[in-house]
């Protein structure tokens, strides 16, 4: 079996890879008026290490400062054999204080052994139950990942 080699990168532990995320993919629509419907169905649910690779600024619900489009955050989740990931997925993040949507940016396979994708993200929105409702202004529709 290959090995990742650990002097560039480190794979994570078991204990490391507590989070759970989905993984979704966007499909776009056209209405009976003008505007298009995006729908963010989910491909599948796993385990995932989180980590901020730089600081972020948050205003409300939504990234500021160009933040929206610079990979923030780098989520590492179990290659699965029969999906393929490409940028521009979204992830939705389940556990915390936030539930968060972040978007693809950068996508690295890890020693390059098709064990552990790397998916170098940004916030897109974030819902955290933790905010003042006077200061803060809650987004203005939530969409949960529906998995089949």
């Amino acid at each position: 079996m290959p090995r990742i080699n650990l002097a560039t990168r480190n794979q994570p532990q078991i204990g490391e890879m507590r989070d759970v995320v989905i993984v979704c993919t966007g499909t776009e629509r056209p209405d009976d008026f003008v505007s298009t419907i995006v729908e963010k169905p989910g491909v599948f649910r796993c385990h995932a290490r989180i980590r901020n690779l730089r600081q972020y600024q948050i205003l409300g619900y939504k990234a500021v400062f160009n933040d929206e489009n610079v990979p923030t955050t780098e989520i590492t989740i179990r290659s699965p054999p029969d999906v393929q990931i490409d940028v521009g997925y979204w992830i939705y993040r389940l556990t915390g204080d936030a539930q968060v949507w972040y978007r693809v940016r950068n996508i690295e396979d890890l020693g390059q052994v098709r064990r552990f994708t790397v998916l170098q993200c940004s916030i897109d929105v974030l819902n955290d139950r933790r905010r003042d409702a006077a200061t803060q202004q809650p987004p203005p529709a939530w969409m949960t990942p529906q998995l089949d």
